[in-house]
C-alpha cells in the first residue's frame, strides 16, 4: 500500500510538473508572437518614416561648390554642379570643375540618416588630355537639408587614385544648394 501511495503521488506530481512546464511554454510563445507582431508594426512605421523623410531629398539640385584646402579651409575656387538623387538610394552628378573631355559624368549612392541629413558617395572617371584613363575620383558628402526641404548645405571630402587605385590627392570642398524645378 505504501508503494502504490508513494507511485501514485510521484505520478501526480510528474503530471503537475508537465502542466507546469507545457502551460509556461505556451503562455511564452504567445509573449513572443505579440512581441514579434509588435516590432514587426514599429519596423513598417519606422520604415515609412524613413521613406518619407529620405523622399525629400529626391530630385535634381543646382549647386554652388566651393574647393577648399584641406588644412586652412582657404578657398581655392567655385563652380556650378548638378545633382540629382533618385528614389531608391541612387544619385547621378556632373561638376563644371574639371572640362567634360577629361570628366565623366558621377554615379554613386545616397541615404538619409536623421533629422534632415543624409550622406553620398559617388565617382566618376578623370582622362588625359589624350583622352587615356587618368583615373578617378571618389567624393564621399555630408548633407543638410533646410527645413522647407527647397535648399541645402554639403560638406565633403574626395581623393583621387590613379589607374592603379593609389591615392594621389586629397581633396575638401563644401556646396550650397537649392532643387530644380
Amino acid at each position: 500500500m505504501k508503494n502504490t501511495m508513494l507511485k501514485m503521488i510521484g505520478m501526480m506530481g510528474l503530471a503537475l510538473l508537465m502542466v507546469t512546464f507545457y502551460a509556461q511554454t505556451s503562455v511564452s510563445a504567445q509573449d513572443i508572437a505579440e512581441e514579434d507582431a509588435t516590432d514587426e508594426k514599429l519596423q513598417k512605421e519606422d520604415s515609412l518614416t524613413w521613406r518619407n523623410n529620405a523622399r525629400k531629398l529626391e530630385g535634381v539640385w543646382n549647386l554652388t561648390v566651393t574647393r577648399l584646402d584641406c588644412q586652412t579651409g582657404a578657398v581655392l575656387g567655385s563652380g556650378p554642379s548638378i545633382s540629382t538623387f533618385a528614389r531608391g538610394g541612387t544619385m547621378h552628378d556632373f561638376g563644371s570643375g574639371r572640362p567634360p573631355s577629361i570628366r565623366s559624368a558621377g554615379y554613386g549612392v545616397w541615404s538619409y540618416h536623421s533629422n534632415r541629413r543624409f550622406s553620398d558617395a559617388f565617382q566618376f572617371f578623370i582622362f588625359n588630355t589624350d583622352g587615356t584613363l587618368a583615373g578617378r575620383q571618389i567624393i564621399r558628402e555630408q548633407i543638410q537639408l533646410s527645413r522647407d526641404g527647397n535648399s541645402l548645405s554639403i560638406n565633403a571630402a574626395s581623393q583621387i587614385l590613379d589607374v592603379n587605385g593609389n591615392v594621389t590627392a586629397n581633396r575638401c570642398s563644401s556646396a550650397v544648394g537649392t532643387r530644380f524645378e
